[in-house]
């Protein structure tokens, strides 16, 4: 729907909590609960537009030493009801900046929160104005969104039977959830070389489990020698520890739990804590902030990655919207291919879901997402599939 010039109110917030069904018992070292359970957000306007955003919030999940702090469904749904709603109603969805520093202003911290309701801001402005939220943000780098797939921290041969099944599906990079257990992790990264041969690229994602430095380098040097993995995901914690680690192994060091603002990627230059710097949409307080995490990474020479806590289909819109308009080298990154039950698309490559509650799944071809190009974030609910996984 395209309107005029004329002035635009948001009217009401409605806050919905879901549980997809999962694939499979996916997990990762500190994961203490269920992946799935997410918020979806609807924000009307008196114009008819409703914008739609999602925040893929887990209390178990944040940032270095409790810097930045998990969320769950119950605060996202809390901070929309009793802090956010009355500073909505009645504002111009279009002016997203002016909003978003309202809401830095007001409430400190809550990026998941925040982006989710930036997400259906741009949905909103994107639908108001026939285009395409990639549009909004200076149009596209790239329309075909390469993809990295997570194998959940399973057994050496489950593992391994996963990442065939995945490369199967077309998909050459696999991110290898380990349990920070050095003899363990190597017995796991081993099976899953031998299971998918050398042509594919592997690395393990410790999620800050090794308890120092050293420990961090003998393992990931024992790793490489054994199955030759292409980069290392956060092996410790603390900006000092990784740098330690960045600068002691040959292979790439990406920093995740460790990088959230543009100012967490400032630091990560100057001290070399890292070689490629995870972005995602949610960490950042939404799409605008994470490409000033990108505009740091680049200027600096570092490549990225886009990725996220595997969203349901509005989540990864916005994904995809982000990783379309990023600049300099993107790797792929671990995005979820949003399965309709029925219309699916791979057997386990990107699924972890197998059902979603968007309308339409996002196009994947050879290895890759389609960056949906119908106006705003360019997803619709399934109101059917609302009202089938909906939640107290």
């Amino acid at each position: 729907m395209v309107t005029s010039e004329r002035a635009m109110k948001i009217t009401e917030l409605e806050t919905i909590t879901i549980q997809l069904p999962g694939r499979s018992s996916y997990t990762w070292r500190s994961l203490q609960v269920p992946i799935g359970r997410y918020v979806i957000l609807k924000v009307m306007t008196d114009a008819g537009i409703v914008g739609l955003g999602e925040a893929p919030a887990i209390l178990s999940w944040g940032g270095e030493h409790g810097r930045y702090f998990g969320e769950d469904p119950g605060i996202v749904c809390h901070l929309v009801r009793e802090c956010f709603a009355s500073m909505l109603v009645g504002a111009d969805p279009r002016t997203v900046k002016t909003i978003l520093a309202r809401m830095d202003q007001d409430v400190r911290g809550f990026p998941y929160t925040k982006a989710m309701i930036e997400s259906a801001l741009l949905d909103i402005v994107g639908k108001s104005v026939g285009v395409p939220v990639y549009q909004l943000l200076g149009g596209a780098a790239r329309r075909q969104i390469p993809l990295c797939h997570s194998v959940g921290v399973a057994p050496p041969q489950e593992a391994a039977r996963e990442a065939t099944q995945v490369v199967a599906d077309g998909i050459r990079w696999l991110q290898i959830k380990v349990p920070g257990q050095p003899k363990r992790d190597a017995q796991i990264v081993a099976a899953v070389r031998r299971a998918v041969g050398d042509d594919i690229n592997i690395f393990p994602d410790i999620n800050r489990g090794y308890r120092n430095a050293k420990t961090a380098i003998n393992s990931i040097k024992a790793m490489h020698g054994e199955a030759d993995i292409v980069a290392v995901e956060q092996p410790v914690e603390g900006i000092d520890a990784m740098a330690q680690v960045t600068q002691a192994v040959d292979v790439p060091v990406i920093v995740d739990e460790g990088c959230w603002t543009a100012q967490d990627a400032i630091e990560i230059v100057k001290r070399g804590s890292a070689d490629i710097i995870s972005i995602y949409f949610t960490k950042a307080g939404g799409l605008i902030r994470s490409l000033e995490v990108a505009a740091v990474a680049r200027a600096a020479g570092l490549p990225v990655n886009v990725n996220g806590s595997l969203e349901g289909g509005v989540g990864n819109a916005s994904n995809l919207h982000l990783a379309a308009v990023i600049e300099g080298e993107m790797l792929p990154g671990v995005m979820t291919v949003n399965t309709l039950e029925g219309r699916e698309q791979t057997k386990v490559g990107g699924v972890f879901y197998t059902d979603d509650v968007i309308t339409e799944p996002f196009a994947y071809a050879d290895g890759c997402l389609q960056v949906p190009d119908r106006p705003g974030l360019g997803v619709e609910l399934d109101e059917a599939k609302i009202a089938k996984y909906r939640v107290a």
